[in-house]
């Protein structure tokens, strides 16, 4: 047994609610508070289930939110001592979809699923529903494609008891943009998990077969992944023996926009025969933190501190002029100068905005003072391509990073899923042309730019990906990541700096505030909170919107380890029908709640 994972397991035994998670073997759902150890209890547990109770050749399922919790994930199983076994599946729901339902039982069965899946590009997506909202007469501000994709999701027919509010116009949308989107052989993402849902609910071969594979199926973040993941973990639940772990946190379901609702995670914990648990230890912040945390959610919760400070938290609520200018300006010039003499580095400071557009000002005004910062999210995506460039940039610094048999593996894949004939002979010659040219890459070790362009040519990617049905989008996505080391801010990257995205070093982290689940640091600050600005002034109406901000502050909050800075400004300027006019703006409620529970 390898030694980190005893020493884990050792670690785990401080924590009875964690160690009975670990030692569940019945139906478990973990309800995880922020900081609590859910990730290291979940990896655990597969690491026991894989060396203790599933013997070869069945496996278990593991699906998770997005990429980069994939890639996280799979990391720290590494680090357990993970030996890669085949029928263990660690992905996305949309790739479990695809590999483990789609792909094998599809064409058995006549759901009018077209085959072989051809994936429509984003641009032909927002094309086609552009049109379809114009031949239905709607204006082009009446509807989303984000509220019909809602609508898509929301609406899929199963055994949840959950009532969804259906709205006329995105769903007479999403009815004509599926007609026209399958008559065309095409299919998007929410296609393939409404598709996958329907088999496994539907038909009883395809649920035996999941069962005889994967005994087990864990969900990590179950609070973000929405209805159709919900009814085919309810569908499994109900009529197989398989056995479920999932893991979330209702107070941190803060996607209502994709369909995602915490009712689900709820409804799940309260079904018969599951065994509910709850980690409410949190190893991450003072206990003046969490306080403050659950005053912004407005609800009970029995939150400890498991971690010692000896120094006390602190709340600071700044109150600026005008405009956000005027916070970006207190950032640089008091809060990180205050920040580093206290000795706190660089990349424990977090900076929480709105959107992109303040994202942007504030890192023009961060660059102006010339103070290194990191975007968490990225113009390009990181997809499968752009993280294997990153693996094989990692590889290029260290061949001890690294394994290069994996980054071959996914090289052949990526050629034999273009239809490429692939032998065991041209196997052999393109690992041996992969390895010629990682090595001959170094040279460009100092250039990010001339790396990538290195590559992508004398892989001849664009080739290969130019009209591809698995990832139609991905051309464009390595364009624009070539665009921003041009003029953007990875203009003076080298490899090494793109071998470690997602790991911020002596640079200031600037998130949206949906984008901070997740993170953690010693000092968050949030800016706009103002009323009317957080909670957005059309949602203080609404009282399920109000509640889903409720969590986004909770979530906020709670990303701080013991400092944590609230700005608002007094005075805005709008423009008017009468022209531009000063208006001045009352703190958010979220503000008034937290500064007078901790100042009494």
């Amino acid at each position: 047994m390898h030694s980190t994972y005893l020493k884990k397991v050792k670690d785990m035994k401080k924590d009875e609610n964690q160690l009975k998670a670990f030692y569940s073997n019945n139906n478990t759902v973990v309800k995880a508070g922020p900081g609590s150890g859910k990730t290291t209890v979940l990896t655990l547990k597969i690491m026991k289930l894989l060396n203790e109770k599933i013997k070869y050749p069945r496996g278990l399922a593991c699906l998770t939110f997005n990429k980069e919790a994939v890639k996280e994930f799979t990391t720290r199983l590494f680090d357990l001592g993970y030996v890669r076994r085949s029928n263990v599946f660690l992905g996305t729901v949309h790739a479990f979809c695809i590999a483990e339902v789609i792909a094998p039982y599809a064409h058995l069965y006549n759901y009018g699923i077209p085959l072989p899946l051809k994936i429509v590009s984003n641009k032909t997506k927002e094309q086609l529903f552009n049109d379809v909202v114009s031949n239905l007469g709607y204006s082009n501000n009446s509807v989303k494609i984000l509220d019909m994709d809602k609508e898509r999701t929301s609406n899929i027919e199963g055994l949840s008891s959950i009532e969804v509010n259906s709205y006329d116009i995105p769903l007479n949308v999403a009815k004509e943009f599926e007609k026209k989107l399958h008559t065309m052989g095409m299919v998007d993402f929410v296609d393939i998990v409404n598709y996958a849902t329907v088999l496994i609910q539907k038909e009883e071969y395809v649920r035996k077969c999941i069962e005889a594979k994967f005994p087990w199926l864990l969900i990590d973040e179950y609070q973000d992944l929405g209805k159709p993941l919900h009814e085919i973990v309810l569908s499994l639940f109900y009529n197989t023996n398989i056995k479920i772990f999932a893991v979330g946190d209702p107070d941190q379901s803060i996607y209502g926009f994709t369909g995602a609702r915490p009712a689900y995670l709820n409804e799940l914990s309260s079904a018969p025969n599951i065994t509910p648990i709850k980690l409410t230890t949190n190893y991450r912040s003072h206990q003046d933190i969490i306080n403050a945390s659950i005053i912004g959610l407005n609800k009970e919760r029995n939150y400890i501190s498991g971690k010692t400070f000896n120094k006390e938290a602190e709340f600071h609520f700044i109150a600026c002029e005008e405009e956000l200018d005027d916070q970006y300006s207190e950032v640089v010039n008091q809060i990180i100068p205050e920040c580093q003499q206290k000795g706190i580095p660089l990349d424990e400071i977090c900076v929480l905005v709105q959107g992109k557009r303040q994202i942007k000002d504030l890192g023009n005004v961060l660059d102006e003072k010339d103070i290194p910062y990191y975007i968490s999210k990225f113009e390009f995506k990181r997809s499968d391509t752009v993280n294997w460039l990153e693996k094989c940039a990692s590889w290029v610094v260290s061949k001890t990073n690294e394994s290069f048999n994996d980054l071959s593996d996914y090289w052949i894949n990526l050629l034999k899923s273009h239809n490429y004939f692939i032998s065991q002979e041209r196997i052999i010659i393109e690992r041996k042309k992969l390895y010629v040219l990682l090595e001959s890459s170094y040279k460009y070790n100092n250039s990010l730019r001339k790396w990538l362009k290195y590559m992508i040519s004398n892989l001849g990617l664009y080739d290969i990906l130019k009209e591809s049905t698995i990832y139609p989008d991905e051309i464009d996505n390595l364009k624009t990541l070539l665009s921003v080391t041009l003029e953007g801010r990875f203009n003076d990257y080298d490899i090494k700096r793109f071998s470690n995205l997602g790991k911020p070093v002596n640079q200031i982290t600037i998130s949206t505030r949906h984008s901070s689940k997740g993170l953690e640091f010693e000092v968050v600050v949030m800016l706009g909170m103002e009323k009317g600005t957080f909670p957005y002034f059309l949602n203080e109406g609404n009282s399920a919107k109000l509640n889903e901000e409720r969590r986004v502050f909770f979530v906020c909050v709670s990303r701080a380890k013991r400092i944590c800075y609230l700005l608002r400004s007094k005075r805005y300027k709008k423009k008017t029908k009468y022209g531009l006019k000063t208006f001045s703006l009352n703190p958010s409620p979220f503000w008034i709640e937290l500064q007078q529970n901790i100042h009494t």
